[in-house]
């Protein structure tokens, strides 16, 4: 189970992501020089930001963007990565 220590900062990681999240975006969890190139091998000229968060617990952000909020999931997404990323369309 969660502590509270974990579930606030699960907290704080969705809140800067909402802040930022406009229509539109995709949302992923992908190391930073992996995503960066990954988008250039499948020429994306977008440039994600991206939100450091601990590897066990970007799986369940993920999952509260996808699942509650409707947010698309990236093809470039994977678990357990230490950063969450929003890609604009």
């Amino acid at each position: 189970m969660d502590n509270e220590k974990s579930i606030a900062e699960i907290n704080e990681v969705i809140a800067k992501v909402e802040a930022e999240l406009k229509p539109g975006c995709e949302i992923g969890a992908r190391d930073k020089a992996t995503l960066k190139s990954l988008l250039k091998a499948a020429k994306v000229s977008k440039e994600p930001k991206f939100f450091p968060c601990k590897r066990e617990q970007s799986a369940k952000i993920l999952a509260h963007f996808v699942k509650s909020k409707g947010v698309p999931q990236s093809r470039f997404s994977m678990n357990a990565q230490p950063y969450i990323f929003l890609l604009p369309k």
